[in-house]
């Protein structure tokens, strides 16, 4: 039986799995071009498409490929600064590159800094929490305001190497976000190939071109070719999250994985366009653990791990997964990921106050009271659990707990009724974000077993 797998505290957000390493990898179309390259496609190029329910699956495959190739295409276009862009900073002052680039660091540095939400142990030890993508958008915004580099050809500035072409990708982004039509996600991943800004493990954002969003209902059919990710053989979407598998995942957990994000963020579609916009995915997994996918060579977690801002995806174990012909008793890798998501990917760009300001104080009365009890966590060799862990794992935990609704799939918080009557300010909390519908979780296990 398993109850909690995964995560370590995160750097930047509240506790995620995502882990870094020093490999670059990179990707393109592979109908358009076997050359491997970097990139990250404009947001809203395909989002809110959909098919016929009369379309075969050929069709949709067809269609899915179509969009792949045009998001390459559009993604390897030379990129200019626009006036709309410019008449959005018309009082930057022009300073040297290197100059702009101590600057903006400087700026990002302290909003990597700002600990208005941490929780902090008697020992020192920190687990962050915060808007940090809408802070950083700020901090984007305000050093475009104030300055712009002297139009450089490429400037090496200590081991790092600027490009023209990608300030402009930035700074065309940053503009997008402050005019309502791109998202902060697309500004935060362009800073990172600019700047090279956390870029150093593989499954930064900025390596890998994006899967299109087309949402097909409950089928899976063939995964559109896209180079570097032709692991990737199958594919279903909904609820504004792509998902993805290899040929060794079960249909039946694709179609799973897709019924429990519909159910999830069902209590608040408006999030779902959000989701589309930042590029959301799952990669299904059935090896051992996520070593064995493209974008995590090295990374050896083996339950899944959430997707951060600027993460090409989130992960997860289908093995792990509760559906038929696979009766799987115990946490659920999507359910619990996705929570995590969320809040990486919507609440950081939402700057959503209400719940940073409340989740840290509700998870230490929690763990003080002994009300919430954790179970076995993944970390890595010679690492323990400790209290700043469990701050940071009590929010997915416990709303996993919740969606998931039956009595012994958790060590605590494993109903509703439960988390009502013994952690009423939490319950407050999740319903506040998520379904009150009933709906029938692993109905391969009696209720009772």
């Amino acid at each position: 039986m398993r109850f909690v797998w995964v995560l370590f505290v995160g750097a930047l957000v509240l506790v995620s799995c995502a882990a870094s390493v020093e490999t670059a990898v990179g990707s393109t179309s592979a109908s358009s071009s076997s050359a491997a390259v970097s990139m990250t496609v404009p947001p809203m190029m395909s989002n809110g498409i959909s098919v016929s329910s009369e379309s075969s699956p050929e069709e949709i495959e067809a269609k899915l490929q179509a969009m792949a190739d045009s998001d390459f295409e559009e993604s390897t276009n030379e990129y200019h600064s626009t006036a709309s862009c410019d008449n959005q900073f018309p009082d930057a002052k022009t300073i040297s590159v290197n100059k702009f680039v101590d600057g903006l660091a400087d700026l990002v540095d302290s909003v990597e800094q700002r600990d208005i939400y941490d929780f902090v142990t008697l020992d020192g030890t920190r687990s962050r929490l915060g808007p940090r993508a809408f802070w950083m958008q700020e901090a984007f915004e305000k050093h475009l305001a104030n300055y712009e580099p002297s139009e450089f050809a490429e400037t090496r500035l200590g081991e790092k190497s600027f490009l023209w072409s990608n300030y402009i990708r930035w700074r065309e982004a940053v503009c997008r976000a402050k005019s309502g039509n791109g998202s902060i996600r697309d500004s935060v991943v362009e800073h990172g190939r600019f700047t090279h800004y956390r870029t150093g493990w593989p499954g930064h954002a900025s390596k890998w071109q994006p899967f299109p969003y087309l949402d097909i209902g409950s089928q899976v059919v063939a995964a559109p070719t896209i180079n570097g990710l032709e692991h990737y053989k199958k594919y279903t979407a909904g609820a504004g999250i792509v998902i993805v598998g290899g040929a060794e995942v079960p249909d039946a957990a694709m179609l799973q994985a897709r019924k429990s994000v519909v159910y999830q963020t069902s209590a608040r579609p408006e999030f779902r366009d959000m989701l589309i916009d930042s590029r959301v995915r799952i990669s299904l997994f059935a090896s051992e653990d996520t070593s064995g996918l493209p974008e995590y060579q090295g990374e050896f977690e083996p339950g899944g791990f959430a997707q951060g801002l600027t993460d090409a995806s989130m992960t997860a174990n289908a093995n792990w997964v509760c559906f038929p012909g696979n009766p799987d008793r115990g946490g659920d890798p999507i359910l619990h990921e996705v929570v995590h998501t969320l809040n990486h990917v919507v609440f950081e760009q939402l700057n959503e106050t209400y719940f940073y300001e409340r989740i840290y104080k509700l998870a230490e009365k929690a763990i003080k009271k002994g009300v919430f009890i954790p179970g076995d966590q993944y970390l890595s060799d010679g690492d323990e659990a400790e209290m700043v862990q469990w701050v940071g794992e009590y929010w997915a935990t416990t709303v996993e707990g919740y969606l998931m609704d039956r009595a012994g799939f958790k060590n605590s918080h494993d109903t509703r009724e439960w988390i009502e009557r013994n952690d009423p300010d939490l319950y407050e909390m999740i319903v506040r974000y998520f379904p009150t519908a009933p709906w029938n979780f692993c109905p391969e296990i009696p209720s009772g077993s």
